[in-house]
């Protein structure tokens, strides 16, 4: 579980329920079965350090914001490291993180392919909605198709303009399954597809993209 999740959970005792409702749009039960499905998607997530990544394929995201015919195979991407990172538009904390993870992708991209895995909404309109959502105006439904995910990855990503490739996780979120991506996770694959770095399970500190950074640099000089 995220540092930022056993925070929010050591500072919910200390609050009436209906300051931390007023504070977390959710009430404490509610928070409660949140943690306790994130442990359980930890406790499932294949991708440990050391270990080969598990295979996808997935649909491409298109330029025009359309869903490819063609699949993107993980497997296939060898002979350079690759970063995959997940997140979706509702995630508040990736939206802020952002402006960073452009630079650092900017300055590995020559050495480093870099995929982004669409994952589930972590805050739709139709579940736990935030506040900060409302105030940025990111409100959107848990698309239930994939045109619907789609639409929302493409309205990301044209809001931050990121330019490396997206793919798109499956209506039952097969890959988040493995990885245990969602709300948002950094991993680096060497070249031959070993995990050699796993972000903590997210929301994570922004601090943290620096030590994604780090293990880029040091991915970059392997041979």
């Amino acid at each position: 579980m995220s540092k930022i999740a056993f925070s929010m959970r050591d500072q919910m005792d200390s609050m009436s329920d209906a300051e931390f409702e007023d504070a977390m749009s959710l009430s404490k039960a509610e928070f409660r079965d949140y943690l306790d499905k994130a442990a359980a998607g930890e406790e499932r997530c294949q991708a440990d350090i050391g270990q080969p990544a598990p295979d996808f394929s997935a649909h491409v995201l298109t330029e025009d914001g359309e869903v490819s015919s063609d699949l993107l195979k993980l497997s296939e991407l060898r002979g350079a490291p690759v970063s995959l990172i997940f997140g979706s538009y509702t995630c508040p904390v990736f939206r802020r993180q952002s402006e960073r993870m452009k630079q650092v992708i900017d300055e590995f991209e020559n050495s480093v392919q870099f995929v982004f895995v669409y994952t589930l909404e972590a805050h739709p309109t139709d579940g736990w909605n935030t506040n900060s959502n409302r105030a940025d105006e990111v409100m959107y439904a848990q698309p239930s198709d994939m045109n619907e995910r789609a639409k929302v990855a493409h309205d990301w990503r044209t809001a931050y303009s990121f330019h490396s490739q997206v793919v798109l996780d499956w209506p039952d979120d097969r890959i988040n399954e493995d990885y245990a991506g969602a709300p948002e996770r950094l991993y680096i694959l060497d070249a031959k597809g070993v995990v050699t770095f796993k972000s903590e399970q997210g929301p994570y500190h922004d601090s943290h993209l620096e030590d994604w950074a780090a293990a880029l640099r040091y991915a970059k000089a392997s041979p």
